[in-house]
């Protein structure tokens, strides 16, 4: 399975050597052309000597050693992958990533991606390999975070994110959902937990901390915004309900953010409906809430609440397989703009733009 930008879907992929074209069985587009030749061409030089063309392509790097037709050296390239392994075996391990073997192997084939795609040129080991094994950690909704990458390997984390970005773009991905949607702060809560000592009431911490940020995503104010910052302001909250005084120092140096970041978070929350209320008022209220998320996903599941005459207006339209599931979206974003906003029957706060853009007009108005 590929992804395919015109079909906005992972499909599966129809090759033909021949040509070297790689096409999307969905809607035809060609999705990477790779014309390789195994016949051997000669060129004259101009003392009259001939010289073989081409490169040597090997799958695995694992033929014999020795030169190729243009000086191509398969030892050195077999170096490269060693290398890469090595270094991505450390960081997993460094990291405490599991499973490991699975997530290093994926990573490991990334990375031979890059080498043969002449991306390991003009930057360092390290990082080409911590990019990859991020890119897995994305994939497999593992919690980490670049900026663990960047401590773990002593890299400015904007270059490091750099060099992730130019291998998604290299790689295509920059334009898949697990890269262009945003990170679920959830992920994180239990880790970052685990790592503020709340000893035997860790889970109880760790549930009250993702009640939070589910009220915070009702409120929209993930959007736009790293989930530590959410992660903290929420493990800060509930370790107080708890009745573990940890410092905002403590959080700080935990999540990876500013204290001033995770004041505005704070102050944010304090702004909104879930704000406002007590402890147990606020327990009611989110046991509620997931009680209608549990009946929304049936509903989903069963196609409940399926309107088929409705007109799409998400970014699949215009798709002749994909049919309109309910609120002008089909059944793949409704269930996403679900996970994010937290559902449509809840009482969250309106986006932050639309809020700017009422209070811009009610002033226009005057």
């Amino acid at each position: 399975m590929v992804w395919c930008d015109g079909c906005k879907a992972d499909v599966v992929a129809d090759s033909n050597d021949k040509s070297g074209f790689t096409c999307c069985t969905g809607c035809g587009k060609v999705l990477e052309s790779l014309i390789f030749s195994t016949e051997t061409t000669f060129t004259k030089g101009a003392d009259g000597s001939s010289q073989a063309q081409g490169n040597f392509v090997s799958d695995s790097f694992a033929g014999r050693g020795g030169r190729g037709l243009s000086g191509y050296d398969s030892n050195s390239h077999e170096q490269s992958l060693a290398r890469g392994k090595n270094e991505i075996d450390d960081v997993a391990e460094r990291l405490g990533i599991r499973p490991r073997e699975d997530m290093c192997n994926a990573a490991c084939r990334l990375y031979k991606l890059a080498v043969q795609r002449n991306f390991t040129r003009g930057r360092r080991v390290q990082q080409v390999a911590g990019a990859c094994l991020y890119i897995v950690c994305r994939q497999e909704n593992k919690p980490f975070m670049l900026i663990d990458f960047s401590d773990m390997l002593q890299t400015n984390v904007f270059v490091l994110g750099a060099v992730f970005l130019q291998l998604c773009r290299l790689l295509r991905l920059e334009q898949h959902p697990i890269f262009q949607k945003p990170v679920d702060p959830s992920l994180f809560i239990h880790r970052f937990a685990d790592r503020l000592d709340f000893k035997k009431r860790m889970h109880a911490v760790s549930n009250t901390a993702l009640r939070l940020v589910a009220s915070m995503k009702r409120d929209w104010m993930q959007t736009g915004r790293r989930p530590s910052g959410i992660c903290g302001a929420a493990l800060y909250i509930a370790a107080h309900i708890h009745g573990f005084r940890r410092k905002k120092i403590d959080v700080v140096s935990v999540v990876h953010i500013g204290e001033s970041t995770l004041q505005q978070r704070l102050d944010e929350f304090e702004n909104t409906k879930s704000g406002t209320l007590t402890i147990e008022e606020f327990d009611e209220k989110a046991a509620e809430f997931e009680e209608q998320q549990h009946n929304l996903t049936k509903e989903v599941e069963f196609g409940v609440g399926e309107d088929l005459s409705g007109m799409l207006t998400c970014e699949h339209r215009g798709m002749e397989s994909v049919q309109h599931f309910a609120h002008g979206m089909c059944r793949i974003c409704f269930v996403d703009y679900c996970r994010v906003s937290g559902g449509v029957q809840q009482e969250g706060m309106d986006p932050p733009a639309f809020l700017r853009a009422e209070v811009q007009r009610l002033n226009e108005a005057k």
